[in-house]
């Protein structure tokens, strides 16, 4: 903006230049947070979905640690957070054999 005020002192009478000041946005928006988790064991669940029912996160779970130990308790916490998402509006989608997304309802998973 300076610079462009010392242009307009020194540029020659015939030149059409204009200078255009930017307006800076003061509002501050909610912002979603992106949160990575990793999923050890089954108790871990709880602290993933109190997490995640602040509805301010995207939560990105590392599930191959608990899928290494027991398949089983995997299965058992996968269900448990589809019918998290069933009942909250979210949605829940597998990124790989080792990542899962979970988003809040205000996001959605283009598949």
């Amino acid at each position: 903006m300076v610079l462009g005020m010392v242009r307009g002192l020194f540029k020659q009478q015939d030149s059409q230049e204009e200078i255009v000041e930017a307006q800076i946005a003061r509002e501050v928006t909610p912002r979603l947070k992106l949160r990575l988790m990793v999923l050890e064991r089954y108790v871990d669940l709880e602290k993933v979905l109190s997490h995640f029912r602040k509805g301010d996160a995207v939560v990105v779970l590392k599930i191959s640690p608990l899928r290494d130990k027991d398949m089983g308790e995997l299965k058992k916490a996968v269900d448990r957070l589809k019918t998290h998402c069933e009942v909250t509006g979210s949605d829940l989608a597998a990124l790989d054999d080792n990542w899962l997304v979970l988003v809040p309802p205000v996001v959605e998973i283009a598949r």
